[in-house]
């Protein structure tokens, strides 16, 4: 048995964290950068939240840009609350984690089921490693199981291995 939830907690961390949505086709030429660096900013200020989470990874991660923390919360924050998944994966990973920020699980687990509700099968395989660990929330395989079902089922593959191996040590 003891085995059996060691194979299923490795899977679990295998997962837990992954995807930000970030797109790296800012790569390239110095000026090439810069002017995808203005078009994101223009775009991020017209309400294209796919532009604000690629500018929030930009200065979350210090690529083209100075890093900035505080600026890429500011703007995962922004993305999120304008319908971006992937930002509100990111802002659970951060509050999860205490990447920048104090740690605060219960707002993780807000920013994690905000964007498995809205389809980030990340976000749903995140919540379920949370409920089967009982961490920051009361354990429950059950919501774990539904939850990693959500994720397999949107092509998550480390879901699915995770959903088949809670069936099993479930039996």
């Amino acid at each position: 048995m003891i085995k059996i939830f060691m194979s299923v907690g490795l899977l679990f961390s295998i997962n837990l964290f992954a995807s930000t949505g970030h797109d790296h086709s800012h790569h390239g030429t110095k000026k090439g950068t810069q002017e995808k660096v203005k078009a994101y900013i223009k775009a991020c200020d017209d309400g294209d939240m796919k532009s604000c989470n690629n500018l929030a990874v930009l200065y979350d991660l210090g690529e083209v840009v100075k890093q900035d923390k505080k600026k890429a919360i500011e703007l995962y924050t922004k993305a999120c609350n304008g319908g971006s998944k992937y930002s509100c994966n990111t802002l659970g990973n951060m509050y999860f984690k205490g990447d920048s920020m104090v740690q605060n699980k219960t707002k993780a687990i807000e920013f994690y089921t905000k964007a498995c509700d809205a389809g980030n099968d990340y976000s749903c395989n995140n919540l379920a490693i949370i409920y089967i660990r009982g961490d920051g929330v009361k354990q429950d395989k059950e919501k774990a199981k539904e939850l990693f079902f959500k994720a397999c089922d949107s092509g998550n593959i480390g879901a699915c291995k995770n959903y088949k191996k809670l069936n099993e040590s479930s039996k």
